[in-house]
């Protein structure tokens, strides 16, 4: 059932008040609008919507027919299509979606996180586990970017390298075992195969998403302040798990996610940053990528190894680029 009302008739009489030409052109597609798909936003759009609320059969592309952008067709997009030729309005912009990847036999999630200031560093809720690594808290502004919803698979560096270098053997567990250098080979072959450009996160932006991004609610840990339910760690590898033999990473996606719907931020295997590794300063800084040279690359988050102590969000440390431990993987960005 099509939403309609009697104001169907105030807005067929506004129809005849708008008879001169006005519109909004731009390229063709999935314009906002478009109802016609004549590449222009102008009268005969707003015909063709009342014409689709009218239930008159007219087949339309919820792209172009949702204006406001509220999940639903009704006379509210046919109003604010008039007021935005009228030029009273402009529409809402779109909310970033979901990127959904598939190589192989593997598919993955990209996660838009909206761009935002936070503080960064061992902010208030870290208490007494903040240590000199993680000072002086400075204000960091990110621009937009997509995070990778888990941490890559060992199915999915096998979908694009053919191996599987992880000490540990099951496809849904993270990968490790793993240079930060051995990284750089994988994404870039990943990128030829898809013809995208993913990355490994900033380090500020892997701290923003871990804290929940726009969303955070100052948690300690990327989820909640409980490490238990939202962390693979060394503490619940023993509580939950004596007797099974279980020993080393878990399948992702096994813990509580965080604000933006991301999980093992805290704890399951550690994930290598881009960023060589710098000390802070005080600075605001805007979309940072770190110092441009040295000698340790950045990792972040906790793995199953250690305890909840480098879980926190917050908590920082470096490797050489050539280190492979079977505690460090990589999430992807773009």
């Amino acid at each position: 059932m099509k939403h309609f009302s009697g104001n169907g008739i105030l807005i067929l009489s506004v129809l005849l008040m708008l008879a001169w030409p006005l519109s909004s052109t731009a390229a063709t597609g999935s314009l906002r609008g478009d109802m016609n798909g004549d590449g222009e936003v102008n009268i005969a759009d707003v015909t063709s919507l009342i014409d689709y609320l009218l239930s008159s059969g007219l087949e339309v592309d919820p792209a172009c027919a949702d204006v406001n952008r509220d999940g639903a067709i009704n006379i509210a997009d046919v109003t604010m299509l008039i007021d935005y030729l009228l030029g009273g309005v402009e529409f809402p912009p779109d909310e970033p979606e979901e990127k959904v990847i598939t190589v192989g036999d593997v598919t993955f999630v990209m996660i838009p996180v909206e761009g935002g200031t936070f503080m960064m560093g061992a902010t208030s809720e870290q208490g007494s586990d903040g240590n000199g690594r993680e000072r002086p808290v400075h204000q960091v502004t990110l621009s937009s970017f997509y995070i990778a919803q888990t941490e890559v698979t060992q199915a999915l560096w096998r979908a694009v390298m053919n191996d599987n270098p992880s000490y540990f053997g099951d496809p849904q567990q993270p990968v490790e075992s793993v240079s930060w250098e051995d990284c750089q080979i994988f994404i870039a072959t990943l990128n030829s195969l898809t013809g995208m450009v993913f990355r490994r996160p900033t380090e500020a932006e892997w701290e923003f998403a871990a804290r929940g991004g726009n969303e955070s609610m100052g948690y300690k840990y990327a989820g909640g302040n409980d490490p238990t339910s939202v962390a693979w760690y060394s503490y619940n590898e023993s509580w939950e798990l004596r007797g099974t033999g279980h020993h080393g990473p878990h399948n992702v996606a096994t813990r509580s996610p965080n604000e933006l719907m991301l999980y093992d931020m805290s704890g399951n295997v550690h994930e290598w940053c881009q960023d060589w590794y710098g000390d802070y300063s005080s600075n605001a800084l805007t979309d940072p990528a770190g110092p441009a040279n040295g000698t340790a690359r950045v990792y972040r988050g906790g793995s199953w190894y250690f305890d909840e102590w480098f879980c926190r969000v917050s908590f920082r440390n470096s490797f050489s680029p050539t280190y492979r431990s079977y505690g460090i993987g990589l999430r992807l960005a773009l």
